[in-house]
């Protein structure tokens, strides 16, 4: 059973409208809560209980609102990793862990961790170059092709990434109707 908590003067409010002559029903409406909650507010006030809530059980949150705010704002920037967001967050006196952002970047936010797939990246020149090539050995044979030392076939970068592993970021989820079709 899923209990909301709707605060001390909305319960004041209720119990205040019931004692004026409306009805449970009428009051539920007006003020846009379940009417179990005007009822249980009737009820605690007939007995003369408290309208505050109980103290809630477990640790409170260590993300607070501005907190909230900052992670928010982050998540269309690129290069803002969770782990670059808690260090910034403890610089700021939020002392959070990557995780506790990756938990409400997660259920809160309804975002994933994506990692951009690595593509080479070519200059101008370059692809200019591999064209002029191809053009000019397109008759050759697999034969002639095997005599060659390609001696230049290692993956490279322009602007590396120094850990990839940091280099994650939160994405909404898309569904792709294709992949071919991109």
């Amino acid at each position: 059973m899923n209990v909301q908590d709707y605060g001390l003067s909305l319960g004041s409010q209720a119990v205040g409208m019931l004692k004026a002559g409306e009805t449970s029903k009428k009051v539920a409406q007006v003020l846009n809560v379940n009417i179990r909650s005007v009822q249980r507010w009737r009820r605690s006030d007939k007995l003369g209980f408290s309208m505050e809530s109980n103290p809630k059980s477990g640790r409170p949150p260590k993300i607070d609102r501005v907190a909230k705010i900052v992670i928010a704002r982050s998540l269309g920037k690129r290069r803002q990793s969770t782990r670059k967001l808690a260090l910034r967050l403890t610089r700021r006196g939020c002392n959070v862990s990557h995780t506790s952002v990756h938990r409400y970047l997660r259920k809160f936010l309804g975002t994933t961790p994506f990692k951009r797939p690595r593509r080479p990246r070519l200059t101008l020149k370059m692809k200019e170059n591999r064209i002029e090539f191809a053009q000019k050995h397109m008759d050759w044979t697999v034969e002639d092709l095997n005599r060659v030392l390609w001696s230049d076939e290692s993956p490279f970068e322009l602007f590396p990434t120094p850990n990839r592993q940091n280099d994650k970021f939160g994405a909404r989820i898309q569904v792709q109707s294709n992949p071919a079709q991109r």
